[in-house]
């Protein structure tokens, strides 16, 4: 064990051993213990028909607001011997009022349950309360939080029909996704790029497998195996501070969440219409209370699916030409893949009694996607006179290409934590954590052949989406197309690759807080800190076979790897026969070990890295009411330590070279937020915080690769670089929400964010000598930039209808939002990656008599993706894209329901293209879906 884990598992161990009281007895898990404890009014507010605990419950008593935690437990301390009036409001359920009786000598205990406004008469309207009942319960937390956050229940998440985490956030205001073959992967809030996001379950940072982003893989995470999501817009400085967007929580399941048994389960298969793969999905959740008192939960939760997808994708990628653009090379992509997603969680939580909790999650994730990707790649060279952007013509040069490649991507982490109150004053928090991820890539097998027929090639893109393209002077090749005659291609080269990533995440959390007098009517005072220890790891291994000989020895041909299907995407796109899926297996052995199949240099050397980064973190934070008003302020610190190593490659020279890098800095975070409350159905929050975005590993690590001198006496560099900067933001949040009575919300938000230093993939011409020039790429520093925009969102069941038209609701949000940042070198300005003009999403629901159905209609409209600093009208861009879904279930009684779910109803692409919609870079379909299944629940 590394020196700086050994003092973790200490720090652990002490924590544990100064927190956890050895009861001598069993304990209650009721209220009646703390109630012994004078000047104190203590309860639980619950569900009055299933015995679910109610969180977010406003709880009033003399004046004095607090809210009910994840168990529905509220405490009032500093209260004097008398009598007084309790009020307990809850959005979508019966207002309770009554009066409690505070002793001399002992407090006072209460238990609450609340009915929902909707009367239980029958079994269908019982399945609409506990669906309403979901909705109720994010709404209800989001309105008792001090800052911005947004709330969504599993539950509510449950009712549209998405594949994974990923998906499930884009329901949310202000998130967007980005997409891998129709799934959603990425996560993007208020329009700032995916790195300004950080993701956690239950505060856990998520460690992050992929070797060039911090961005989260989110398509990894099953979205069955969750409480809630929670979006936090503006954070405060007991969080991490490098959150510029915000966070994500994933929230996990609680046995303690409710009284009795919890289980659930349900299976679904359907199919996809392109390719007909087959679209399987299978969950149960298991949870119950133990001990004498109820006060030990144990919940387990998992989920698998298997998903057959087939994507018909076609690129065209255009450089410069002549003064102006032409395609220059052409790919048309055959996907078939099976997509593995299996996700388990375990929580156990030990209630010691009211002023003691401790708990244990451990959540798994793995996700494996195995394709086979059919691909003719068409290279253009020796432009005709006149030849653009539009029609030409050109030299092509045909390969044809089968890819076989598996990734492994798995996410685990281990969370114990502890919840301590001290005495009547003081409360002490703790975490210790750690998040692992790996991403192994193996196999990952390309047989290339290319034609040995090489010929004029025009083109003519009038139609971006359906180009047509003719092959001249050759009587054997197509009137049109390519589908090119099978004994053109021969034997070119078999490519092998394998790719390993590694981070890990050790963390240590302490916060200990206690009320305070001396600012506002009441408040609380809290300090805290926290331990972060990543490490992260990459290794690419790349080899080749490009001896004919030794495929010649095979006594096979081209046709003989060829199986009787046959590419034709999205019925135009004509290649001729598939590779058949076997010819790995009985073919590449042979070329594996033969001596002509040799490690590729730099390409095995240059992409590997390893880092090590600690960031330690202390904060202070004060809350302070003043009757509708409370203030949230305080300061966070955070010291970052970085050290990496990676190799420098000469090409001319084939030297290799060690290199090591270090860097520490430090980041003061102050943060301010006002929450008012108008009354208790409207809300004004205000907000300005702090945060950072550190530059991704790939770019920090000391890797660089010489170039050999070009015709002009010019040496191409590409590097990292170790001293470029963090990202700074300024945010300003201002947000007004009111509630819906019986149950909705309308609310408006502004947004704006400053950011000094963001960073970008820049290119500069540097003197190395008498007529030679070095031209170094790496990652470097704009001076500034800038994101700002707005929100609105409406979400409302109308119970107040009559009849049959009380089942309906709306779920509605819309986003703008709009950047720009100041390139490096003084380049110009450009928007970030991932700002989106516009997002929304409409969705119309039904609820009633044992029917639930949901039409959800999301839409993003076009955002930039990369950047061309030498060409900047080659910018990539995504396209605009809707997507329409639907989802209905229907309660058969006895717990048990039938469900459906159809995506992507309107069949829409997804379409790249280079600085405008004419230079289509990529256009890729996947179908419709549909799944249908069975439900149980207790």
């Amino acid at each position: 064990m590394s020196p700086s884990r050994t003092v973790l598992a200490a720090a652990i161990a002490a924590t544990l051993a100064l927190a956890c009281p050895q009861p001598a007895t069993a304990q209650s898990s009721s209220v009646d213990t703390i109630a012994a404890m004078a000047n104190t009014i203590v309860g639980k507010v619950s569900e009055a028909s299933r015995g679910v605990s109610l969180e977010g419950a406003i709880v009033t008593v003399d004046g004095r607001q607090v809210s009910t935690d994840r168990e529905g437990f509220f405490r009032v301390t500093g209260l004097a011997p008398g009598r007084y009036p309790l009020q307990v409001d809850y959005l979508g359920y019966t207002r309770h009022q009554s009066d409690v009786e505070v002793g001399d000598t002992r407090g006072a205990q209460v238990d609450v349950t609340l009915r929902s406004t909707v009367s239980a008469t029958d079994m269908g309207v019982v399945e609409v309360r506990a669906s309403r009942d979901a909705q109720a319960m994010a709404l209800n937390q989001q309105r008792a939080s001090t800052n911005y956050v947004n709330v969504v229940s599993a539950d509510l998440l449950g009712q549209f029909p998405d594949n994974n985490i990923a998906e499930s956030t884009q329901r949310i205001p202000g998130v967007s996704i980005e997409r891998d073959q129709g799934e959603g992967r990425y996560v993007t809030v208020r329009g700032a790029p995916k790195e300004f996001t950080t993701v956690t379950i239950d505060g856990v940072q998520l460690a992050n497998p992929d070797a060039a982003s911090r961005g989260v893989e989110l398509d990894t995470i099953p979205s069955d195996v969750i409480a809630a999501l929670e979006v936090t817009k503006a954070i405060t400085p007991d969080m991490d501070g490098d959150a510029i967007a915000g966070n994500i929580n994933i929230r996990t399941q609680s046995a303690l969440d409710r009284e009795g048994l919890t289980l659930r389960a349900s299976a679904a298969g359907g199919k996809y219409q392109l390719g007909d793969g087959d679209n399987q999905r299978y969950n149960a959740t298991i949870g119950n209370r133990f001990g004498a008192e109820g006060n030990f939960g144990v919940l387990i939760s998992g989920s698998i699916s298997k998903q057959g997808r087939f994507t018909d994708n076609v690129e065209t990628l255009y450089s410069p030409v002549a003064g102006g653009f032409a395609p220059s090379e052409i790919q048309i992509k055959d996907y078939e893949g099976l997509r593995t997603r299996k996700g388990i969680t375990g929580r156990f939580d030990y209630r010691i009694n009211p002023d003691n909790l401790v708990y244990f999650v451990v959540s798994d994730s793995n996700f494996v996607d195995r394709e086979f990707r059919d691909n003719l790649t068409i290279t253009l060279d020796n432009y005709a006179a006149g030849s653009d952007e539009t029609t030409g013509r050109a030299r092509a040069t045909f390969d044809k290409e089968l890819r076989e490649r598996t990734y492994d991507k798995s996410i685990r982490t281990y969370n114990l934590a502890g919840e301590h109150f001290l005495g009547e004053m003081w409360k002490l928090d703790w975490q210790a954590s750690q998040s692992r991820a790996t991403k192994t890539t193996s196999p990952r097998m390309q047989y290339i052949f290319r034609s040995s027929v090489r010929p004029q090639f025009a083109y003519d893109y009038a139609n971006p989406d359906f180009p047509t393209w003719n092959i001249l002077g050759r009587p054997d090749a197509p009137a049109s197309g390519v589908n090119l005659p099978e004994n053109w291609y021969a034997f070119r080269r078999l490519n092998d690759r394998y790719e390993y990533g590694e981070e890990e995440e050790n963390a240590l959390r302490l916060d200990l807080g206690r009320q305070q007098t001396f600012l506002g009517d009441s408040g609380d005072i809290k300090f805290g800190v926290r331990a972060r220890q990543r490490d992260k790891m990459f290794d690419d291994e790349r080899y080749r076979n490009g001896s004919a000989s030794d495929f010649a020895a095979l006594g096979i041909r081209y046709s003989d790897m060829l199986c009787d299907s046959v590419s034709n995407n999205f019925d135009y796109f004509l290649t001729g026969r598939r590779f058949c899926r076997d010819i790995f297996d009985k073919y590449a052995g042979p070329l594996l070990e033969s001596g002509n199949h040799a490690r590729l240099i730099p390409d095995s050397l240059t992409g590997d890295y390893q880092a090590e980064e600690n960031v330690y973190a202390p904060y202070a934070r004060i809350d302070a009411n003043w009757d509708a008003l409370t203030m949230i302020a305080g300061v966070r610190y955070e010291r970052t330590e970085l050290e990496g190593s990676a190799l420098q490659f000469d090409e001319d020279t084939g030297d290799v070279l060690p290199q090591t890098a270090s860097r520490s800095y430090g980041n003061v975070l102050p943060s301010l937020h006002f929450r008012y409350e108008a009354n208790p159905d409207s809300i004004l929050r205000a907000s300005y915080s702090t945060a950072i975005n550190r530059p991704d590993f790939m770019h920090t690590a000391p890797y660089r690769v010489i170039g050999e001198a070009d015709d002009l006496n010019v040496i191409a560099i590409s590097e990292g670089n170790p001293l470029v900067r963090e990202a700074f933001a300024h945010n300003l949040d201002l947000s007004f929400e009111h509630y819906l009575r019986p149950l909705g919300l309308m609310s408006a938000a502004l947004f704006y964010k400053r950011i000094d230093d963001p960073l970008f993939v820049a290119s500069r011409d540097e003197a190395a000598g008498p007529g030679q020039i070095f031209q170094i790429t790496r990652a470097e520093n704009g001076e500034k930039g800038r994101i700002y925009g707005a929100e609105l969102s409406w979400q409302q069941t109308f119970d107040m209808l009559p009849g049959a038209l009380s089942g309906l609701g709306v779920y509605a949000n819309y986003t703008y939002a709009k950047s720009k940042a100041e390139l490096p070198f003084d380049l110009g300005e450009t928007e970030l990656p991932g700002t989106s003009r516009t997002n929304y999403n409409f969705a119309l629901t039904y609820e009633k008599s044992g029917l639930n159905a949901r039409l959800a209609y999301n839409y993003r409209s076009k955002f930039i993706q990369s950047f061309d600093i030498t060409n900047p009208e080659l910018n990539v861009y995504w396209n605009d894209r809707a997507s329409l879904d639907f989802s209905t279930s229907y309660t058969l009684g006895a717990g048990w329901s039938v469900f459906g779910e159809i995506n992507n109803i309107q069949d829409t692409k997804q379409i790249r293209f280079q600085g405008q919609r004419n230079r289509v870079l990529e256009m890729e379909g996947f179908g419709r879906s549909w799944l249908a299944g069975v439900r149980y629940q207790f």
